[in-house]
């Protein structure tokens, strides 16, 4: 009979493999490695094959994994580039999200979901995933363009607006009800998160340079910046904020004096190799067979049609409306609205998160999943189609 370890490794050892080769092959479409990740975790999960035994060690790799992943995002985005693209982004970014969090909650609600599952699915289709979006304009060649400086640096705002979301609603999970007392835990604990950020920005380059002048281990840098992560990740969560927040944070502190191409290549080998860990356990997760019995399928099916058209129409009238309000053309605004389509990070974050501490129901799991493929498959054709003639 085969030991424990030997299942653990045989498992682990599937996952890396099915995902890079899946990976591999989704990479060939210019679509983002996740959705092989995702489709890998459906295959083998309880979906379809239901090869999968230790799903906890694919858990606790894929957390890992995920906050390496926010905190190198944080530590890859330009504070200065972000200030540069101004108020246009802010607006379009602040426009989008305030529109889809509204229409998805509204729609829950009409669904007839209680408060706090209706706020978490709100939280989940607020965020966008630009990775989709910036391939595209590349490859167009303008991603130089306002269309392009405003998209990406709505971005940025986007996923600062996404984890503060986050943050209040998990808290406001966590606990159950809003509480004086939660949200007085909920205050100190983003209170100090940003006074340790603004602490730890001003102070970044000193701190670094320190590290780099006395230290005499080659990884040195990189286990102070992954120290740096992991301890700003553990003091959002001990007040009940989410891990995510304090890593992003984290490493938003410490990005205007990480340019190295060998720490910043360093985090971006080990995210590739961990992350997909994560990926993965979200496909896991999916288990449609587990409310088979329980469901009406034509109900299931409008509550997937809802939540799919909420995420959609929610950035394309949000952000294409405060585009046109900035001053800019039809066409332009709606290519901005298509740009912050896509979603494909943070917003399956917070699905598994809420999936896996019974907040979330499964079909509205499933439509989070649909979701991220509509938008991640949809976004490029249309995009190609509206910068025709620019």
């Amino acid at each position: 009979m085969a030991s424990v370890e030997l299942l653990i490794l045989i498992d682990l050892t599937l996952v890396i493999v099915l995902a890079k080769v899946l990976e591999e092959v989704i990479v060939r479409f210019n679509q983002p490695p996740i959705l092989g990740d995702l489709l890998v975790g459906i295959l083998i999960g309880p979906t379809v094959l239901g090869l999968i035994r230790a799903t906890h060690n694919v858990e606790v790799i894929g957390w890992l994994g995920i906050v390496v992943l926010i905190f190198l995002a944080g530590l890859e985005t330009d504070i200065e580039a972000a200030r540069k693209y101004g108020r246009d982004s802010f607006i379009v970014a602040l426009g989008g999200v305030l529109a889809t969090f509204s229409l998805a909650y509204l729609i829950a609600y009409l669904f007839g979901y209680q408060y706090l599952t209706a706020l978490f699915i709100a939280t989940i289709l607020s965020p966008t995933s630009v990775s989709v979006t910036s391939t595209t304009l590349m490859e167009l060649g303008v991603l130089r363009k306002r269309e392009g400086e405003i998209i990406m640096g709505a971005a940025f705002a986007d996923d600062v607006m996404a984890m503060v979301l986050f943050a209040l609603v998990s808290s406001i999970v966590y606990y159950g009800e809003i509480r004086g007392e939660a949200l007085s835990l909920i205050t100190t604990g983003l209170v100090l998160v940003f006074t340790f950020f603004t602490i730890l920005y001003r102070v970044s380059d000193k701190l670094f340079n320190r590290i780099l002048v006395n230290s005499r281990l080659l990884d040195a840098p990189m286990t102070q910046l992954i120290i740096i992560g992991l301890s700003m990740a553990i003091l959002s969560s001990w007040f009940g904020l989410s891990p995510l927040v304090g890593a992003y944070l984290g490493g938003l502190a410490m990005s205007r004096v990480v340019k190295s191409e060998r720490v910043l290549g360093f985090f971006q080998v080990l995210v590739q190799l961990i992350s997909p860990f994560f990926f993965v356990y979200a496909g896991i997760l999916l288990d449609p067979w587990s409310i088979v019995s329980r469901i009406n399928p034509l109900e299931v099916l409008w509550v997937i049609i809802g939540v799919v058209s909420a995420g959609i129409i929610g950035k394309i009238v949000g952000c294409g409306l405060s585009a046109r309000l900035r001053g800019l053309d039809s066409k332009s605004s709606l290519t901005i609205g298509v740009g912050m389509m896509p979603r494909a990070g943070v917003d399956l974050v917070i699905a598994v998160v809420g999936l896996t501490t019974g907040v979330l129901t499964m079909e509205l799991y499933l439509s989070a999943l649909i979701l991220i493929y509509v938008t991640s498959l949809s976004t490029p054709v249309l995009l190609t189609r509206l910068f025709k003639g620019f």
